[in-house]
């Protein structure tokens, strides 16, 4: 029977996974403290679009390189840098909204940073955890992690709306404080095993991933989709408007707004796992039904 914790036996793996988890639930409490902000003190929603795309550009134009630096630098550093630099970056927020200078622009300056941080953090932290665990607990590993960011994405955006409830610098501050311990738990780790890539860095080398992703038709159809999922879905920029002017729901409510699409992943999770799909073919035979005319 296979052990379904197998991953967290080795220590250095569960050190990342908490890390991981407060990073996720780091960036969910400031998109939603920072929209409800932004939005009620300029009743604007083109303001809450401008707060995804300034994240959203910086991850797009460093897409060929910041993969290439988390294998030339380290994996583990790149990651920890930039959860330092998120860490400052909600302080910064954090000023602002002390210092009563919280306006669009300073704020989305700062956001930018904090996309140029996030860019440079995600193909770091996905690729570190294949140098914590042995091979055999990888598949686990990998598991974990996208239940970690699952789970993330229902609490985060609820403690958000609480946090920012009671005060958004106290939402801010508490993403901080998070960030840093995420930071220090992966400044912790044991150097892991990395082969660092010594080759010179050519255009081809940057390009590979594209060749690979057109080559393989299966994995471009499955980018393709989710490109269009994460296109449509940015709707949900738009929910402090909601919550604010025509449900009138609050802080709390639109933490639970942000919450629903994580809450319905898991449900259907959960229902494909109580009743798999059968495959087609198999069920015609098991009928006993002749399909041919």
């Amino acid at each position: 029977m296979s052990d379904r914790f197998e991953a967290f036996r080795f220590p250095s793996y569960t050190r990342y996974f908490i890390s991981r988890f407060f990073t996720s639930f780091s960036t969910q409490v400031l998109s939603v403290a920072i929209g409800w902000q932004i939005y009620d003190e300029t009743r604007n929603p083109i303001w809450l679009g401008w707060i995804g795309l300034v994240q959203f550009l910086p991850a797009l134009g460093l897409v060929v390189v910041t993969g290439n630096v988390a294998d030339r630098v380290g994996r583990r550093f790149v990651m920890a840098s930039s959860m330092l630099l998120m860490m400052a970056c909600a302080g910064a927020i954090l000023y602002l909204a002390l210092t009563g200078q919280f306006a669009p622009v300073p704020v989305l300056s700062v956001l930018t940073v904090f996309g140029i941080a996030r860019a440079f953090y995600g193909p770091a932290s996905s690729s570190l955890v294949a140098n914590l665990v042995p091979k055999e607990a990888f598949p686990n590993a990998v598991g974990w992690m996208s239940s970690s960011w699952q789970l993330a994405s229902i609490a985060g955006p609820v403690a958000g709306g609480l946090l920012a409830g009671i005060s958004p610098p106290f939402a801010y501050g508490t993403a901080m404080s998070l960030l840093t311990v995420g930071a220090l738990l992966i400044l912790t780790l044991p150097k892991p095993d990395q082969r660092i890539e010594r080759t010179p860095t050519t255009l081809s080398t940057l390009l590979g991933g594209f060749s690979y992703i057109w080559k393989e038709k299966i994995v471009l159809g499955a980018i393709t989709l989710d490109l269009f999922a994460v296109l449509l879905g940015g709707a949900v920029a738009l929910l402090p408007v909601y919550a604010r002017d025509i449900l009138h729901l609050g802080e709390i409510g639109l933490g639970l707004l942000r919450a629903a699409p994580g809450v319905g992943a898991i449900v259907a999770i959960a229902l494909i796992t109580a009743f798999p799909i059968r495959d087609y073919a198999g069920c015609a035979g098991d009928s006993g039904a002749d399909l041919d005319p």
